[in-house]
């Protein structure tokens, strides 16, 4: 049986999905999707790695003379995270890759597959992942194909859409990536050196807010993150460098911006979401959205506190014998 599923992958996708309609699963425990009330687990001694597809197959769209559409594929580029300490591996795809080939779509998905397992061989034992978080259902199937030569390792899926293809939209890695004329692995620093002042749960969180920002408003974003021209960037580092204080300010304009882009698309008073659902939202996890009464009674607090900060008026009167009474 190890032989055929190796020799055909195909194969082994057809059995496993017969084995889960047939139910005949149960006996193996079944991990949970990532979700955002477990990705705290993130951040323990276990390593994490989230691998990102939505760059590997990229097409710029041409214009023909006779009016019609041509597609022609670009560079583009896998993207591995380890949240625990922001290391990140980003491979180019070259646009060659896909030469001759047809249902690119589906080829992507097994090409980030392949590249997935060469890099995990690559590295010594100890850094190899025990778990792979795919940020697409549709990596499920070809990475247990591929990963067959590592059973230790767990295969996850997740609820929350990580914005991870907006690191794309960073000039030192775009240009990189767009330049390169074979295909080729960097690793950068995702975090920068936030890791000597702040935890990697709240670097993790930081660079949620960043690259979800960036995906929604690029231009509003940098404008953000580099509040005057004071600010530089050093050459070795992906993101400004700012002290803590002007982090925790740039974080809640980014959060702003990111909720006001969700009022705006769901008709929704950003005032009447609760903690949880701001933190689904900024996660990318699909939440619904806040009812109708809900939105009213948000807005009658805030006016009732608005009333209640009023400065309170002061009338001055006389009485009968012409004595002043406040």
């Amino acid at each position: 049986m190890a032989k055929i599923m190796k020799a055909s992958p195909a194969l082994y996708v057809i059995r496993e999905r017969i084995r889960k309609a047939l139910q005949l699963f149960s006996s193996e425990p079944t991990e949970s999707y990532l979700n955002s009330t477990n990705y705290a687990e993130l951040f323990s001694h276990q390593t994490c790695w989230f691998v990102d597809d939505t760059n590997v197959y990229r097409v710029t769209v041409q214009k023909t003379f006779e009016g019609n559409l041509n597609t022609r594929p670009i560079n583009g580029a896998m993207t591995v995270l380890n949240p625990r300490t922001g290391q990140c591996f980003i491979k180019v795809i070259h646009s060659s890759v896909w030469a001759g080939q047809k249902r690119l779509g589906q080829l992507a998905k097994w090409k980030t597959a392949e590249e997935t397992v060469a890099l995990v061989r690559s590295l010594p034992v100890e850094e190899q992942p025990n778990q792979l978080i795919v940020s697409r259902k549709g990596m499920l199937d070809p990475l247990e194909v591929t990963m067959l030569d590592f059973p230790n390792i767990t295969i996850r899926g997740s609820e929350m859409q990580l914005p991870l293809q907006a690191l794309l939209k960073i000039e030192k890695i775009g240009d990189m990536i767009l330049k390169a004329t074979e295909p080729k692995m960097s690793l950068w620093s995702c975090y920068d050196n936030w890791l000597a002042t702040v935890s990697p749960y709240t670097a993790f969180s930081r660079l949620v807010l960043i690259l979800r920002a960036l995906h929604i408003n690029t231009e509003r974003a940098k404008i953000v993150l580099r509040p005057d021209k004071t600010v530089v960037t050093e050459p070795h580092h992906l993101w400004p460098t700012l002290s803590d204080e002007q982090w925790i300010k740039v974080e809640n304009q980014l959060k702003d911006l990111i909720l006001g882009d969700y009022g705006k698309k769901n008709n929704v008073n950003v005032a009447s979401l609760t903690a949880s659902e701001i933190r689904d939202v900024i996660l990318g996890m699909e939440i619904q959205a806040p009812s109708q009464q809900r939105q009213q009674i948000a807005e009658i607090e805030k006016q009732a506190s608005e009333q209640s900060q009023l400065t309170a008026l002061t009338t001055k009167t006389q009485n009968v014998r012409g004595d002043e009474i406040v």
